[in-house]
């Protein structure tokens, strides 16, 4: 296994490109396998660095950002810990017949923000969105944090990329990420934060999915239902099954809008599956019911924009959070893949009886 780093703290410049994006470096972190069996691919031997010139499907944008984080937390490290997780994952899925293989995706850079100054930081973080999501070239964001905080910006970044569209929301959380702002944008604020800025997301296409514990208040339940929108808890997921409320998570949030922005984070799980973040609980949802969530997302044509977020390599145990993480993304990206390229290839979703 090689690993190289790029030792340059100035921003990612590329002088024979027309165009420049503002805050950006390149990936901080490049890891190779040198040892690949010609039968499979490694991710971290399939997703290259983006040359700003070539094709590209996807495009991985990298937020190291964690400093407006209530508790202590080091989402900052989440995208070099999801870099080295990505040696011992390949790009088939026996789950769903998906051998993504020949999709296109690379690594745009890393986000750059002040050490201090975390209001700089979030608008260095819409600034250099939105122009990353300004490209000529038509391609799928994957946003990678970082804390939650960087939602809020993320979303006002795509608004204003493409300002004709009306966006509707899908959230994946323990919390409603609706706090006051007495303190200043949080990663317990972005929701309030995307609603409150003028930005075209109305309440009635947001959908909270997977609510749950002892960690919210009712004051949060009573202002998003206020503003329209819909919440669907952890406990009625697993009564009700996750087919049936992802369909109605796409539905709410798809009603009169021309995109859907879906966030995920990773503390919408059961602890047990997700140590390194801030604050899972014993009430969250199975990475089962994510995975095939996130699956069916992958697949339909509204969902334009996605970020992953709340991973805190630093908490993590045997790196049981980090390729959770990973598993999702990819889960996400074989569903994409079957949207630019129909059919199932092969994947029978009925149940097999003996």
């Amino acid at each position: 296994m090689t690993e190289t780093t790029h030792p340059t703290a100035e921003p990612y410049r590329r002088p024979r490109l027309p165009r420049d994006i503002p805050h950006l470096l390149p990936p901080e972190k490049l890891k190779i396998s040198h040892w690949n069996d010609r039968h499979e691919l490694r991710v971290n031997n399939w997703i290259e660095p983006w040359d700003f010139d070539s094709p590209l499907d996807v495009g991985i944008i990298a937020v190291p950002f964690s400093k407006t984080s209530i508790l202590p937390n080091g989402a900052y490290a989440a995208p070099n810990a999801l870099r080295d997780a990505w040696a011992i994952f390949t790009t088939f899925t026996p789950d769903f017949d998906v051998d993504m293989s020949t999709l296109r995706v690379r690594e745009l850079g890393d986000v750059s923000t002040p050490i201090v100054d975390l209001y700089a930081g979030l608008d260095n973080i819409q600034e250099s969105l939105q122009a990353c999501m300004s490209q000529p070239e038509n391609f799928l964001p994957v946003i990678i944090g970082g804390d939650h905080a960087i939602t809020a910006p993320a979303v006002r970044a795509y608004c204003g990329a493409h300002p004709d569209q009306q966006v509707g929301l899908i959230h994946f959380d323990a919390h409603n990420d609706v706090r006051v702002m007495d303190h200043g944008p949080t990663n317990g604020t972005p929701i309030r934060g995307i609603l409150e800025s003028g930005v075209s997301v109305r309440g009635s296409n947001l959908v909270q999915f997977g609510i749950h514990g002892f960690m919210n208040a009712s004051y949060y339940k009573r202002w998003v239902e206020g503003q329209g929108g819909t919440i669907f808890t952890a406990r009625a997921i697993r009564q009700q099954g996750i087919e049936p409320m992802v369909t109605a998570a796409l539905e709410i949030a798809g009603r009169d809008t021309d995109a859907i922005y879906v966030t995920v984070d990773i503390d919408v799980l059961e602890v047990g599956y997700a140590p390194g973040t801030a604050a899972a609980t014993a009430d969250g949802l199975s990475p089962t019911d994510l995975l095939e969530a996130l699956f069916v997302l992958g697949r339909d044509p509204r969902v334009m924009a996605i970020d992953f977020v709340e991973l805190d390599p630093t908490r993590d145990v045997a790196d049981i959070t980090v390729r959770t993480f990973g598993s999702a993304i990819l889960t996400f990206l074989a569903g994409y893949f079957l949207r630019k390229h129909d059919g199932w290839h092969g994947y029978d979703p009925a149940p097999i009886v003996d």
